[in-house]
């Protein structure tokens, strides 16, 4: 038989079972879900570190962990505030790391309550990505060439680098 091993997960989704789908609302539907999600997610000993509000990407991430598929790389905001960044790791390019970091940071903004959105496109154009002294240049580079499991970002203003020709 293929019962579940905690049986407060089966009592959460026998409740979930025994409400009458005709009957309600999809937003009362999506709320019920939600808290026997959370609860089974809750006792998971893989998946009880996730926020309440945890999207797919995020699950399939913390999943890629434990197999050993995706590696967590710290970064430093100026502010003094560290983020734990997943990206995959096999083939994983410097554009891909970005496109994590922003996906992260509109993430933890709006869990925050902020409203304000950030211009990546600026970002990018004002500062590198540094790991351990060395600027990280290339979006089409591997991050292996750069980084390993818990290792930490930094941004690093971008300056100006002169040309030969502008003397």
């Amino acid at each position: 038989m293929n019962e579940p091993a905690d049986p407060s997960s089966s009592s959460a989704l026998s409740e979930l079972a025994d409400v009458d789908v005709a009957a309600i609302s999809h937003e009362r539907l999506k709320d019920l879900t939600g808290e026997v999600l959370n609860r089974v997610l809750d006792k998971d000993s893989v998946l009880g570190d996730l926020p309440n509000d945890v999207t797919l990407g995020e699950v399939d991430l913390q999943i890629a962990i434990e197999h050993g598929r995706a590696i967590t790389v710290y970064l430093e905001r100026f502010d003094g505030i560290v983020i734990p960044i997943v990206v995959q790791k096999n083939g994983a390019k410097v554009a891909d790391l970005k496109k994590s970091i922003e996906r992260k940071m509109t993430l933890h903004l709006k869990r925050a309550g902020e409203r304000s959105t950030i211009s990546w496109r600026r970002i990018w154009k004002t500062y590198w990505l540094s790991c351990d002294g060395k600027k990280i240049k290339n979006n089409h580079d591997l991050i292996s060439k750069y980084m390993e499991n818990n290792s930490k970002l930094i941004f690093v203003k971008r300056f100006r680098e002169k040309n030969i020709h502008d003397q």
